[in-house]
């Protein structure tokens, strides 16, 4: 996610992903050494190459299971309250890694869910033990749930007068 998009720092505890309405495979699936990462990077596109994509030191463990065994309705959220909580700064551009050495459409590396286009190159993919990949430019519709730093306020908070 670009930084432009994030709106400034945050403390990531969940992330959601969004099934899609059909699929390959409509019932549960179970996945094994699942895991979510997060790293930073300075760059607006991705390269094949997958550690070029991480600013180096950058990259943490958010949620890791040696199984997961995942059930979601078409156009339901399938939510990962995180391990470890994440705080994205506010600076660079986010990078979320979701893998997994089986499980679902082994082949395609992908849990069946909604997608965007970006229009630029903004998604690598490749086989779990693989140290490059393809690049895409459509990637997984997600939503970050947590805390702002920004405080809350009302209009009348910040409303000045004379």
């Amino acid at each position: 996610m670009l930084d432009s998009e994030m709106g400034g720092a945050f403390g990531i505890e969940t992330l959601s992903l969004k099934r899609h309405s059909s699929g390959s495979t409509p019932a549960g699936t179970n996945y094994t050494d699942f895991q979510i990462w997060a790293g930073l990077t300075d760059s607006d596109v991705m390269s094949s190459t997958f550690d070029d994509n991480i600013i180096p030191g950058s990259r943490t463990l958010l949620f890791s299971r040696d199984s997961l065994y995942i059930e979601a309705l078409p156009n339901s959220w399938i939510p990962f309250d995180l391990d470890t909580a994440y705080w994205y700064g506010g600076t660079h551009n986010l990078v979320i890694e979701i893998m997994w050495s089986d499980g679902e459409e082994i082949g395609s590396e992908c849990v069946y869910t909604w997608q965007w286009n970006t229009g630029t190159m903004r998604c690598a993919s490749g086989p779990f033990a693989a140290s490059s990949g393809s690049l895409t430019s459509v990637i997984p519709v997600l939503r970050l749930d947590g805390e702002s730093a920004l405080e809350s306020a009302t209009f009348a908070e910040i409303k000045s007068g004379s």
